[in-house]
């Protein structure tokens, strides 16, 4: 419905949805976004002047899911085909607690206050963004729990030739700016940083 309101205005949409794909119940199915790439498809076919979609405030897990569900169904192709890009944008607090219990506003205040994920603080969350982008997104940035510093660290990381860098040349960027940026709160030992950067790349540094 609103892209059927707006897609006469003559200006350019950006379609952008929680990426979990949750149903009323609160359960994700980020497994079902190459469907929703098909609906935006048929409407840009149809004259709405759709140039991006994208997937946010859902954890980086369910983003990548979704975005690794579009490039697997073929569906990826298809929208780069027709100038659709994609879009991600994480949410890097900690909401497992509420949305296992479902949409209900009492417990969502007994879950208590909303805090970054431990694994997702200084450049914890940068190296999911380079995922998202090996994944297909070609905007990339960050929704609830991000902060100026994460963009800064991640526009630090990237380069001209971004597509062609490997994941063992961006972790070694993301343990330098982690080990020198001192206004990255951390208590974590270089050996600890590695590991946790190794295990999100699959690759040594």
């Amino acid at each position: 419905l609103a892209i059927e309101a707006t897609k006469d205005l003559g200006l350019p949409l950006l379609i952008s949805m929680e990426g979990a794909l949750r149903d009323e119940a609160m359960k994700p199915h980020p497994h079902l976004a190459g469907d929703i790439a098909e609906k935006v498809l048929r409407a840009k076919s149809q004259g709405a002047p759709i140039e991006a979609l994208g997937f946010n405030c859902a954890p980086p897990e369910a983003i990548l899911t979704a975005l690794q569900a579009v490039e697997s169904s073929g569906v990826g192709e298809h929208l780069r085909q027709a100038g659709i890009k994609l879009a991600a944008y994480a949410n890097c607090n900690d909401r497992k607690a509420v949305h296992d219990a479902g949409f209900d506003v009492l417990k969502f205040v007994a879950a208590g206050p909303i805090l970054v994920r431990e694994d997702l603080k200084g450049t914890g969350y940068v190296g999911w963004c380079h995922r998202f982008m090996a994944a297909g997104a070609t905007y990339c940035g960050g929704c609830c729990g991000c902060t100026p510093v994460e963009i800064r660290q991640l526009a630090e990381t990237l380069t001209e030739e971004e597509p062609h860098a490997s994941l063992s040349e961006i972790a070694a960027k993301l343990l330098s700016a982690s080990m020198h940026d001192s206004s990255v709160s951390t208590t974590a030992s270089e050996s600890e940083l590695r590991g946790s950067i190794q295990t999100l790349f699959g690759t040594v540094i």
